[in-house]
């Protein structure tokens, strides 16, 4: 299993390949889509990749650029590149018309352990990260490290995904506060729950903010709409998958698709995003297994978490 893709729609998908292609050095894949279909069939797309994971830009008829999700949420809020220090990445994307959600004086460093964070949107309003590293754990230049799901009930959220992922979060905290992380997120005075789970290859990372508080309410967007609209997992037996889902009431929204040597079936999670699992054979555009692994980090493990 892994975090098979990300996708983002776009108002312009040329505009949107320079900002990421050339300023995250990510590598342009020769086919259009790594999947057969999406909930909604955008005019055009493209899939960039890193290392260990890729994003899948689409454009839509109705896409247009957006003041931003807001950085507490509810939803899919970011993706984040971590980059060596040298490669001086928060810079380059400024230079390349992203406009900085952090203040004071980016990228910061949060705890004195060679790691400088900042948080900027893209020229359609999506909101990324980038992690400056003095010593990466990873070779090649820049990985997309994770993406952040800010919920407002956080223990719901990790029940939902240890069911999902078959295991427990590898960190979790309850109390994220103080002046740098204000300066971080751009929010004075914020304090947040977090926790975070290893796919593999890359990172889902939960947020519950607690001041200023994550609306109870469920996402409301469309696929359409510029942002980060779904991700896949990648799992090795689709059909098992369903079935052990469907034993804990959790079904799909739509039916499974065939085609492109991957199996696909998208589900909502309990505040409202768009989530799939995907299978791929040898035929696939892309599988996980040809990603880069963060081995660094407890891994995941089968079998499912016993609840009893």
């Amino acid at each position: 299993m892994g975090l098979h893709h990300v996708g983002l729609a776009v108002s312009n998908l040329s505009a949107a390949r320079r900002f990421y292609e050339d300023t995250a050095q990510l590598e342009v894949l020769p086919e259009r889509t790594v999947c057969p279909e999406q909930p909604v069939q955008p005019v055009d797309s493209l899939v960039l990749k890193a290392p260990n994971g890729c994003l899948e830009l689409m454009q839509f008829k109705e896409t247009a650029p957006i003041d931003g999700l807001a950085v507490i949420g509810p939803g899919i809020t970011h993706a984040c590149f971590q980059a060596p220090a040298e490669e001086a990445l928060f810079e380059k994307f400024i230079q390349a018309q992203a406009k900085s959600v952090s203040i004071g004086e980016p990228p910061i460093d949060l705890n004195g352990q060679g790691v400088r964070y900042a948080y900027a949107r893209d020229p359609d309003g999506s909101m990324f990260e980038v992690e400056a590293l003095d010593v990466p754990q990873f070779e090649g230049p820049i990985w997309l490290a994770h993406i952040a799901l800010v919920t407002p009930d956080i223990d719901e959220a990790i029940a939902f995904y240890e069911t999902l992922l078959g295991v427990g979060p590898y960190g979790r905290v309850n109390k994220v506060m103080g002046p740098r992380f204000d300066e971080v997120t751009g929010i004075e005075g914020v304090r947040i729950r977090a926790a975070w789970f290893n796919t593999g290859n890359m990172i889902l990372e939960f947020w519950q903010f607690i001041q200023p508080e994550t609306p109870a309410l469920p996402v409301d967007r469309a696929f359409s709409d510029a942002g980060y609209n779904t991700f896949a997992l990648e799992v090795g037996d689709l059909d098992a998958e369903v079935a052990r889902l469907a034993a804990s009431n959790l079904f799909p929204v739509a039916p499974m698709t065939n085609g492109q040597g991957a199996k696909e079936v998208f589900f909502n999670d309990p505040d409202g995003n768009v989530f799939s699992l995907i299978e791929t054979s040898e035929a696939a555009v892309l599988r996980v297994a040809d990603l880069k692994q963060i081995d660094w980090l407890p891994s995941p493990a089968r079998p499912v978490i016993n609840k009893s």
